[in-house]
């Protein structure tokens, strides 16, 4: 509208020189006198808006007439005075009504960015709208007074647009609203609307692409939207899918970047939900779509459907601009789409450095709009609104709008549908046929018209302006986001296709539909291209308003696009070839010369393959002229075919120019050379009619044709080139030329320069230094720029140079961005636990391994992971772990192979940093317990056992705590108890301690523990987090340690079984496909040599059974015998070595372009199994309605797939994006099975969300008559039913609300899904993730993720539905759940789970399992120890050093007593015998007495014959011989001294003996007596007991 302001500035500079007040010497400015504010009032209605007001009273009026603007800003862009029109502003006071509501604490924000301000209410987006266009001063301001009131600039996004005079601000407190309005220049403040996106016969139905129905179509002329390029204003665009990557669909590899290609689609593009404005600057960010709408809006345009051409869009020919105005959530605040409409009005001209084709933007395609007010009351606006106003400037530029009307089904016009200038656009049921005849408008197309904007223009009202095929479109499917484990390459859209339908698919078509008018004429104005489309639509429906026009329908518009119509308005005729019986008659001859041609010039040459006007005017200057009343034009050209005589033949039939006495008609000139035809000249001939039906005589202008054309010869790609490589081709131009080539985007060099006039033609050649450049591929471009300026068509050709031997070359495919919780954030609090990411590309020729990656802090290494391997060409995304500790600007760094121990072809760029703030913690002292801080020691307490309650504390302020009082507490029937109270000395600011508790339960079950902060010298900032309530499970369960897994790169585990004594299975997904792994006993895992399935399709079910088996459903697609691709459900069993069972597909196979099964679960229940999923089907049974059903399957025992029975619609009717929720949760129970779905709902609210529903019936029953809605904004719903009494119990978990503020909900209930006794729990899981349930004897188990204040973390429970108790949690490990499953007959739950070095199982075994005996002894001596396992393992490693230790002493004590024994015994040995007599027993020398053989004799004989005595009377004899010898002993003399021999010669003398002639005496044997048996013998005299030799007798000898 800046033309429209201009003509006034004259008017306006003369009133600035009368009105300013040149003694006041500064800038006041004065209502302008001219203007009346009055003319612009509007009644209010009796639903007005709350009032507003200042402090306590009601603000008094704004003067918000217009403003002559201060001398030191611009001048207004808009109308003055377009805010007295604003729809929202019923009051007339200038803030938005809505947002009135919202200050008067009657409706809360919708802002989707919205965060808690400073006075304590969520805050708002807005636009601030000026009288004149925003300056320097005008921002300061508004800064300020944002300031004021908290508003902190850093990471909120503000951008100012030069379309319209507006700022845009998110994170706005409400409490500054008021302020904001009250400053000088601002005359409203409107509330941002809340966009949402609006969710192969079309284009053949179009009569745009050419079809058996339809022979004149645009496509039959050659018109593909070629060299017209489209903006995809949306949620972004995955342009490496195979329908959006190139023009030729020769590229195959989705990794490839748009500059490694030869022909790429995508030219430039624009993160506008970014809050830093530079991902918008050059137009070279690539922003990726998160949530697949852009890229299925974007397919719909302009993809080239892949090298099938199956699902094309409108306009292959086209060039991509990709530009991100919603975030990957959908719905975002309208600020995103004004700053992405200013981009491309910034850019409408921009050099994209593609080829000249691709310059600026020429179509901008939005299919969204504002969400509508969910009682079905709310008409939109009347197009006076900020993004509305940003949609008319970007026309005013030149830029087409396409707009979607929006799906809500009744009389509304969304924003930026609601702009004048906007091209509205409807959505028909084209019933997936190319006849237009069934054609329908569709049920959720919003009807017209608009609201009225006050203004004289009726026919801005008439909304929509045309219609388009819109439902079940087959389009471009984006990558779907999955969490992945660091270092596994990212997902890339490749080639898959998906129906949605919505006027988000019909705005598109239309884009698209346009861009083949701008092909045909490059010089249509967005007015005109909506003037041809309204006047040459196929029109439906009775006029709805005849006194504006006879042709506008309130739900058709002015009708359904046609392509034949809009070739023939465009160009008087069919553009080109043989007329096909369409001509008209020729006029008839004629006298007067009143045709002036302009253009074509006379003489001049004209190219093939070029659209041209033919222009021209009526000579004023002739006397006979009258008035002219219609001019007629023909085109016509001459070639002479070989060997036959000269032909003419009509390119364009006469028929009538646009304009009479300045006319002009389009004409494209054929590819002649393509069809060989021998062109020589084209004929313009032109003749004019006036009043009295008289003729003037035919002008004629008559041009030869030439080609702009290059050819590219060598280097021709197929292998790689080094050192000087030569780059030669042809050429063909005319009247001379330049040759130019380029490498990539680089700038253009000019090869020649020649002058000349006529045809030419030549060789060209230019050299290149391949060893200025790194290895690697390079696009080469070459192109021929004519004399007059004709471009000829690039010829691109990848080449790879390889002047190295191959190597990996390692770069950053991203910037770095700083996650906290998966959200990127601009600033964080020190201590504060985040995730520094990026992606990182090989771009080398050889794969990297073993690839070491830092995270560095201002230099310092805080983390590190190592990455087996980055294949060439392989893109991975890189997750490092920061905890910063202090405050400051932090110089963030990622180092890729720090050490440089990979040989690359480039060492140069291997790190990249960013400045990242750490912020200042509030002064003062803020203690917090924050959700997941309360953990045990050991993760799971056992029954009678001491443990540890350990909580972690966080100091949020800058200052120290001292003296901090921790008390815990623990629920029982009466209440609160304290029971253990201790004083943390020290929690130092920015940091976190851990607090600790020793307590003692006799029983299993959960506890409720609290813990208190207190203390008398603490002075707190908030008193609100200082207290902490938590769930502890006390079970009969042990952890047992981890054991790392290893798979290949890009390879995800999916599934896991566990086999009890047989091992198990493990299932990872690969590139689409399915591998096993065999698990033994230890966990050890090693790979299959089989593969489960090649095409999968995304969905696996597995329940393990009782006989060692695994039942596997799995959804699967497979080519039939006619080249289609169909998709079913399967079935098999598994067993532990791989082997399958034969494959049974269970549902009726499906093409996919009919619908999709998804969501699969299954239940087992002795020999019978149950499946159940989502099945959509986009014609069920021929009646052409979309519908999405729950299925269930039913089975005893199945051999085959005849054994299953099918219940196709157990839940019908489901509002769902197909795959695009979580799977089923199916169940057995006693007679019904029992059902957990997804499906969209909006009660209560009004606002629609993924609900969670419960159903339950017969298996073989059809519609269910039981549902209930259980859930709100829920996913991962779990199920477990048991039959107790007769009487069913459901044990229910799932997760709801967005990721910040997510929390798990588990409820023990009756069939009805009512809790029993109020057992249900809602615990806060911030992040929550997997949600895992497993069957025991003791209850269900519980297993989820989420993430607590170190990061991911793993929560293990137990529900007791017969004791109806629920215990959620403990705190098993960090890290994400992967997978878990347990065994029917099996003790313990096998869990696979991430972690910072990779994937992990371990086990989670029952005590009272018989298996849980061996494997675990030393876990379990680590857990009744209470330690962690790093102190667990230093223990034992000291206990084993010290016990090796003392067996080293032990030893060398023993061998030490030993030498010295046998030393001992060398030189004491007293030799004696045992002399057995009747009554004399002595130790004798062998010289005094020989005992000869006779008395031994007589001894033995006498035992002989006491041996035979009774054993009474035995024992009697051997007493008195006992005392017969004594006496007798005593009676003998004494023995004679020993004899003395003198010691040998050599031996030492002991110290201390007496000086004797002799050496001392020998020591003596003692002399021993047994009373038993009467043996006498010798023994040391040193002993105190011995044995008898002879009876065994014990003798105590003390």
């Amino acid at each position: 509208m800046r033309g429209d302001w201009s003509g006034r500035q004259s008017i306006l500079a003369a009133l600035m020189l009368i009105l300013l007040d040149f003694s006041g010497g500064a800038t006041a400015v004065v209502p302008s006198e001219n203007i009346d504010a009055g003319e612009f009032e509007i009644d209010i209605s009796d639903d007005s808006p709350p009032p507003l007001f200042c402090g306590d009273v009601i603000c008094e009026a704004k003067d918000r007439t217009p403003y002559l603007p201060p001398y030191d800003v611009d001048w207004p862009v808009q109308e003055p005075g377009w805010w007295f029109e604003y729809w929202y502003d019923l009051d007339n006071n200038g803030m938005d009504d809505r947002l009135q509501w919202i200050i008067s604490g009657e409706r809360d924000s919708v802002s989707t960015s919205a965060i808690m301000g400073e006075d304590g209410r969520m805050t708002v987006a807005i636009f601030v709208d000026y009288a004149w266009h925003p300056g320097n001063d005008d921002i300061n301001r508004l800064k300020g007074v944002l300031m004021d009131h908290g508003w902190e600039e850093y990471g909120s996004y503000f951008r100012t647009v030069e379309i319209i005079d507006t700022v845009i601000v998110e994170h706005v407190p409400v409490s500054s609203l008021v302020d904001i309005l009250m400053l000088d220049g601002v005359v409203l403040v409107e509330q941002q609307n809340v966009l949402v996106p609006y969710l192969n016969t079309a284009a053949r139905g179009s009569k745009v692409r050419d079809s058996d129905v339809y022979s004149e179509t645009m496509r039959d002329y050659g018109y593909d939207g070629s060299g017209v390029v489209i903006a995809i204003a949306d949620t972004g665009v995955d342009n490496e899918h195979f329908s959006l990557d190139d023009f030729s669909d020769n590229n195959d590899d989705n990794e490839a970047e748009p500059d490694e290609l030869p022909d790429p689609k995508w030219v430039a593009g624009c993160d506008a939900t970014s809050w830093n404005q530079q991902d918008c600057d050059d137009g070279g960010d690539d922003p990726d779509d998160g949530d697949g709408h852009g890229t299925h809006v974007a397919g719909i345009a302009l993809g080239t459907g892949d090298s099938d051409r199956d699902n094309q869009g409108y306009a292959p020919g086209a060039y991509l601009v990709d530009i991100k105005v919603m975030t990957d959530a959908g719905a975002s605040n309208s600020g995103y789409t004004v700053a992405g409409i200013n981009w491309a009005v910034q850019n409408v001209n921009t050099d994209w450095g593609n080829n000249d084709s691709s310059r600026g933007i020429d179509i901008l395609s939005m299919s969204f709009g504002s969400s509508s007010n969910p009682t079905g009351d709310d008409p939109g606006d009347n197009g006076t609104g900020a993004d509305a106003n940003a949609v008319n400037a970007a026309s005013d530029a030149g830029i087409v709008c396409v707009a979607a009307i929006g799906n809500d089904g009744y009389r509304r016009v969304t924003s930026v549908g609601a702009a004048d200038s906007a091209i509205t656009v409807g959505a028909i049921d084209d019933k997936a046929s190319i006849e237009r005849g069934d054609d329908s408008i569709a049920s959720y197309s919003n009807s017209g018209p608009r609201e009225d904007d006050g203004d004289d223009d009726e026919w801005d009202e008439l909304k929509p302006d045309v219609v388009a095929p819109g439902s079940n479109v087959m389009s471009a499917q984006h990558a779907a986001s999955s969490s992945q484990l660091p270092g596994s390459p990212k997902p890339l859209a490749s080639d898959n296709y998906v129906q949605m339908s919505g006027t988000s698919m019909s705005t598109p078509a239309v884009a698209g539909f346009i861009a083949g008018m701008l092909q045909m004429d490059d010089s249509l104005s967005p007015q005109e291209v909506k003037d041809i489309l309204r006047n040459n639509s196929e029109t439906r429906g009775g006029a709805s308003e005849p006194s504006v026009s006879n042709r506008w329908n309130d739900q058709y518009g002015f009708g359904i696009v046609d392509g034949e119509m809009v070739l023939q308005a465009v160009l008087g005729d069919t553009g080109g070839g043989d007329p096909g019986g369409n001509q008209t008659e020729p006029p008839p001859s004629g006298a007067g010369e009143w045709i002036v041609i302009e253009t074509p010039e006379e003489d001049s040459w004209l190219v093939e393959g070029e659209t041209y006007s033919a222009r021209g005017h009526i000579d004023e200057d002739a006397d006979t002229n009258g008035t002219i009343e219609e001019v007629k034009v023909k085109i016509t050209y001459t070639h002479r075919p070989d060997d036959s005589p000269r032909q003419t033949e009509v390119l364009v039939d006469w028929h009538a120019a646009q304009g009479t006495i300045n006319w002009s008609t389009p004409f494209s000139v054929p590819e002649f050379s393509e069809d060989d035809i021998n062109i020589e000249d084209v004929i313009v001939e032109v003749q004019a009619k006036n009043q009295f039906e008289q003729w003037s005589k035919i002008e004629k202008s008559e041009h030869q044709v030439g080609l702009v054309d290059i050819g590219l010869g060598g280097p021709s790609g197929q292998t790689p080139v080094s050192g000087n490589t030569n780059v030669y081709g042809t050429w063909e131009s005319v009247n001379g030329g330049t040759l130019q080539w380029r490498l990539g985007t680089d700038s253009w060099e000019t090869i020649d320069q020649f002058g000349g006039s006529g045809s030419g033609s030549g060789d060209w050649s230019v050299n290149w230094d391949t060893t200025d450049v790194n290895d690697g591929f390079y696009r080469i471009s070459v192109r021929m720029i004519s004399g007059d300026g004709v471009h000829s068509e690039e010829v691109r050709r990848t080449v790879e140079v390889d002047n190295d031997p191959p190597a990996p070359d390692l770069i950053f495919r991203s910037g770095i961005s700083v996650d906290e919780y998966g959200i990127t954030i601009s600033e964080a609090y020190v201590n504060t636990f985040l995730e520094v990411r990026c992606e990182v590309r090989n771009d080398g020729d050889l794969d990297a391994t073993e690839v070491s990656i830092f995270l560095k802090e201002n230099g310092a290494r805080k983390d590190e992971i190592v990455v087996p391997s980055i294949g060439s060409g392989d893109i991975v995304e890189i997750v490092l772990y920061w905890n910063p500790s202090t405050v400051g600007e932090k110089t963030l760094t990622i180092s890729l192979d720090p050490s440089n121990s990979i040989d690359e072809i480039n060492e140069d760029d291997n790190e990249q940093s960013v400045t990242f703030p750490i912020i200042q913690r509030p002064q003062g002292i803020d203690l917090a317990l924050r959700e997941g801080a309360v953990r045990t020691e050991p993760s799971i307490p056992r029954p009678s056992e001491q443990f540890l309650v350990t909580a972690r504390v966080d100091n949020l302020g800058s200052s120290d705590a001292i003296n901090v009082e921790a008390t815990l507490e623990i629920r029982n029937s009466l209440g609160w108890e304290s029971v253990s109270s201790t004083v943390m000395s020290l929690v130092v600011g920015q940091g976190a301690s851990q607090v600790s508790f020793a307590h003692r339960v006799n029983d299993t079950g959960p506890i409720e523990v609290r813990i208190t902060l207190a203390g008398s010298t603490l002075a707190d900032l908030d008193w609100s987090n200082n207290q902490i309530e938590s769930v502890i499970l006390v079970d009969e369960t042990s952890l047992t340690g981890s054991r790392l897994a290893s798979f290949s790169v890009g390879e995800i585990p999916v599934e896991i079984v566990d086999l009890d004594e047989e091992g198990g299975i493990v299932i990872t997904e690969r590139e689409g496909g399915l591998g096993l792994y065999r698990m033994n006993l230890n966990r050890a895992l090693t790979p299959c040599t089989n593969v489960f399935e090649e095409m999968w399709t995304g969905d696996i079910s597995i329940v393990s059974s009782e006989d060692g088996f695994a039942h596997v459903a799995w959804t699967r697609r497979y080519l039939d015998s006619s080249g289609y691709f169909r998709q079913t459900v399967s079935y098999t069993t598994l067993d532990s070595s791989c082997q399958l069972t034969p494959i049974q597909d269970i549902m009726p196979p499906i093409l996919l372009s009919d619908g999709k099964y998804w969501g699969l679960d299954m239940d087992v229940k002795g020999s019978e199994i149950v499946v159940a999923g989502y099945h959509r089907d986009i014609f069920t049974a021929g009646t052409q309605q979309d519908i999405t059903s729950v299925f269930v399957l039913i089975s005893d025992a199945p051999t085959k797939s005849q054994d299953w029975g099918l219940n196709p619609a157990a839940v019908s009717e489901l509002d769902l994006v197909a795959g695009m929720t979580d799977p089923v949760d199916i169940e057995f129970g006693d007679e019904d099975v029992h059902l957990l779905y997804q499906s969209l709902r909006n009660d209560t609210t009004g606002i629609d969300r993924l609900g969670l529903w419960y159903a339950h019936g017969l298996p073989d029953q059809s519609s269910w008559g039981y549902r209930k809605a259980v859930g709100d904004h829920a996913f991962s719903p779990e199920m477990v039913v048991s039959v107790d009494d007769d009487e069913e119990v459901i044990v229910a978990v799932w997760g709801e609300g967005g990721e910040d503020d997510s929390e798990i909900v588990a409820i023990i209930g009756d069939s009805t899904f009512t809790p029993i006794d109020d057992n249900e729990v809602r615990v806060p899981s911030r992040g929550l993730g997997m949600i895992e349930l497993l069957e025991t004897s003791r209850g269900t188990q519980v297993f989820f993720d989420f993430v607590g204040p170190g990061g991911p973390q793993m929560q293990y429970g137990l529900i007791n539905a017969e004791e109806g108790w629920i215990g959620i949690s403990d705190r098993i490990g960090l890290g994400r759940l992967s997978v878990v499953d347990r065994s029917p007959t099996g003790g313990e739950a096998v869990i696979l789970h991430t972690s910072q070095s990779g994937w992990q199982i371990r086990s989670l075994v029952d005590d009272s399992s018989p298996n849980s005996g061996d494997s675990d002894l030393l876990e379990m001596i680590r857990i009744s120890l209470g330690l962690d396992e790093q102190n667990f393992n230093v223990l034992l490693g000291g206990t084993a050093l010290t016990v090796i230790f003392l067996s080293v002493i032990v030893l060398l004590t023993m061998t030490a007593r030993a030498v010295r024994w046998i030393g001992s015994r060398r030189r004491t040995s007293a030799p004696g015998l045992v002399m057995l007599e009747e009554d004399v027993v002595d130790v004798i020398l062998e010289t005094d007495i020989s005992v000869s053989s006779s008395e031994v004799e007589l001894v033995e004989e006498e035992e002989e014959e006491g041996a035979s005595l009774g054993e009474g009377a035995s024992e009697r004899k051997r007493r008195r011989e006992g005392r017969a010898r004594s006496a007798h002993a005593e009676s003998l003399p004494p023995l004679p001294p020993p004899a003395i021999t003198p010691p040998p010669a050599g031996m030492p003398i002991p110290e201390g003996s007496p000086k004797t002639d002799f050496p001392p005496p020998l020591q003596m044997n003692r002399s021993v007596l047994c009373d038993s048996c009467g043996g006498r013998f010798e023994v040391s005299s040193g002993l105190k007991m011995t044995k008898c030799p002879v009876c065994d007798e014990r003798i105590d000898l003390w």
